[in-house]
């Protein structure tokens, strides 16, 4: 019997964090989509996690506020940390796999961004799943049976002003004939009859308290009594119901959808301007190639061919998927293109990582292929090249990548042209 009860929390536990997870939807898309975090949104967290819990028919008790708190946390810890950076590279366009994991969260700012945000994800979580877990445990100590008990109480009573206090508070209402937005009363009419009935520091605190709830509203700078927020905590929160839960995240899912299909579309339509006539240089962008590195006076002179991309040719051309590169720059078909970005030491395990362990750890991540090296102007760079066939135009492409030890940085070119067209770093770096 222990071991069947047991197995029951178990299932109960399951269907709260998967409940979780979909409440977390409109969470993840406001975050992703709009760049911001609504503190409101984590009501649908909490929600998901209740009403999974619920599906499974898992004993309700004590346990419950602890395994929806568990399981809310973990759902925002998935959804901060796993579920939006995988839709950002999803956005961008980037296939979701483990190495673009590693290369986004190894960017600083990204990361700095995503943790300050995790933070105050979990404070607005505490606030908003806080109140109702308080609201469950208020049920589950009343003794509700649990098909009545509700995401929050029923009733908006309290320690301190209880169900009789607030009937009270709305015969006066009635009396004043104030109980819709069609018939309201002025705060100092109706505050003398809540002082006769309550005295006046209790009568002011429940006026306060009831218009918090959303029991007592306000309408052109008068007053009524919603009998509707009285008996329904959704009411009060805005929501008719746990209908109103799944169809407000059915709708986030469409609307991701549809927003999904149209960034695809209009990746389709970039990758198919990316043609020779869509990018034309004039003589005065191929004369005007040359990068000035900032690391140990290094420029770059870009082949004749070449010219270096503007940001707005690179998120039209490539969603913003290289604007972290410090430098672009290509032919007119795309066929040859150099990159120049740098990497700070301090995320690769600090000064005491040489290029050689550098590369082979994070670049090719325990790959077996040759590391070689290269002297020019005085610089040791070492480098690695690959032969690859693309799945675009069955063409054979070599792509190499050139690193440098330039002190606090690893100083990084990456090569990439047709085979029999290549490009000799011994040409372009002065």
């Amino acid at each position: 019997m222990e071991e069947k009860t047991k197995n029951k929390y178990l299932i109960g536990v399951i269907g709260a964090l998967i409940g979780a997870l979909i409440g977390s939807l409109p969470w993840v898309l406001a975050y992703v989509f709009f760049n911001v975090i609504y503190a409101v949104l984590a009501i649908f967290i909490v929600a998901g996690s209740f009403y999974g819990y619920k599906i499974t028919k898992a004993k309700i008790n004590k346990k419950l506020p602890i395994i929806l708190s568990i399981t809310s946390f973990i759902a925002i810890t998935i959804a901060m940390l796993l579920i939006i950076p995988m839709s950002y590279l999803v956005k961008s366009g980037l296939p979701v796999n483990i190495e673009n994991f590693q290369f986004i969260y190894s960017n600083q700012e990204f990361l700095n961004t995503v943790l300050t945000d995790y933070v105050i994800a979990l404070i607005f979580g505490i606030i908003v799943i806080g109140g109702i877990i308080v609201s469950l445990n208020k049920q589950i100590r009343e003794g509700i049976e649990d098909k009545d008990i509700r995401i929050l109480a029923k009733d908006a009573s309290n320690e301190d002003y209880s169900k009789q206090d607030i009937d009270n508070v709305r015969k006066i209402f009635d009396k004043n004939d104030a109980l819709d937005k069609h018939h309201t009363i002025t705060k100092d009419l109706i505050m003398e009859d809540l002082i006769k009935e309550f005295g006046s520091q209790k009568a002011e605190s429940i006026f306060i308290y009831l218009n918090i709830q959303q029991i007592i509203k306000k309408k052109s700078n008068k007053y009524y009594f919603c009998e509707k927020a009285q008996n329904s905590s959704w009411y009060r929160y805005g929501f008719s119901g746990a209908k109103t839960f799944v169809i407000i995240v059915i709708v986030a899912v469409i609307i991701a959808s549809i927003v999904v299909f149209t960034q695809n579309y209009r990746d389709e339509e970039n990758q198919n301007s990316n043609t020779i006539e869509s990018l034309q240089f004039d003589e005065a962008r191929l004369q005007d190639n040359v990068y000035e590195t900032g690391i140990k006076d290094i420029k770059i002179d870009m082949p004749d061919d070449m010219a270096i991309l503007t940001a707005d040719e690179l998120n039209y051309f490539f969603n913003g998927s290289l604007n972290s590169y410090d430098c672009v720059a290509s032919t007119d078909d795309f066929e040859k293109m150099v990159v120049v970005f740098t990497e700070s030491k301090s995320q690769y395990g600090g000064s005491k990582t040489t290029t050689e362990e550098f590369i082979k750890k994070y670049v090719l991540q325990e790959d077996d292929t040759e590391i070689k090296s290269e002297k020019i102007n005085d610089n040791e760079y070492f480098y690695i090249e690959n032969e690859y066939t693309s799945q675009y135009n069955n063409k054979d492409y070599i792509a190499s990548t050139y690193i440098l030890d330039a002190g606090d940085y690893f100083f990084c070119i990456g090569i990439e042209t047709p085979v029999g067209d290549t490009i000799d770093l011994k040409d372009i770096v002065k």
